[in-house]
């Protein structure tokens, strides 16, 4: 059984690579994000909409409610360790698709890609002003809600009421600065949104996500780049019969 994994950074277009080759391949896509698994949170982790994924089958670690709290690594790698082993019964080929940091280096530590065939998609910023701007309009739309899709101010508005789930929150990329900015403002997300559009700050919250969103992107080129040449080290010296 083979297993292509593919990485990289936020919004460098994992997700719609992983979609072309599932629809030509038929192989299931598993997601290995410990934060695409709250649905409560799908705007601002960046989990596609159904109709995003063209038909294909897309697998996350769990289904989890944010009340439920935090996912921790180990858990995450035990799940993604199951998923794969149950699905490698029925097929050939499994795509994995991967921006967790954390996840991705336990699971390149783990062994469990030593066990399959595994190729290793590297999906890395080609056009640095491209990938800006993307990641720019990125941070707009997940401030304005669309049809089907909650902006990242209304997730956030919806979770306000319950300590305990902003408690969480609080620790994850956007929501965090949301929450600052909550704070600065004395008022709840949606009203806080309100003024800033008002007080026409709006460009300034943009571009305190988006720098946000950015040093995310560097820290996980650099992960990914270490875990990518390790890998391939431990491979070279596993033909040449080097333990």
């Amino acid at each position: 059984m083979q297993l292509h994994l593919i990485l990289g950074p936020t919004s460098v277009g994992k997700t719609t690579r992983s979609v072309v080759l599932a629809k030509q391949s038929k192989a299931p896509v598993v997601v290995l994000d410990r934060i695409q698994i709250y649905q409560e949170l799908a705007t601002g982790s960046g989990r596609p909409l159904i109709d995003e994924l063209d038909g294909t089958t897309r697998i996350y670690l769990e289904e989890r409610q944010v009340a439920d709290g935090d996912m921790s690594t180990a858990e995450a790698l035990s799940l993604t360790s199951q998923i794969i082993d149950q699905l490698s019964l029925r097929h050939d080929l499994l795509l994995l698709e991967g921006g967790s940091v954390s996840l991705c280096t336990a699971l390149f530590n783990s062994g469990i890609l030593d066990k399959y065939q595994t190729t290793i998609e590297y999906l890395k910023i080609p056009n640095e002003a491209a990938y800006y701007s993307h990641l720019w309009r990125r941070m707009q739309d997940a401030l304005i809600s669309r049809p089907g899709q909650p902006s990242l101010v209304e997730e956030l508005d919806r979770m306000w009421p319950e300590q305990r789930k902003l408690a969480f929150v609080r620790t994850v990329l956007g929501y965090d600065i949301l929450l600052d900015w909550c704070q600065r403002f004395g008022q709840s997300p949606h009203q806080m949104w309100n003024s800033v559009q008002e007080d026409c700050l709006s460009a300034e919250l943009t571009g305190e996500m988006f720098s946000g969103y950015l040093q995310y992107s560097r820290s996980q080129c650099q992960a990914f780049d270490r875990l990518v040449v390790e890998y391939e080290q431990r491979q070279s010296l596993t033909k040449i019969g080097i333990s």
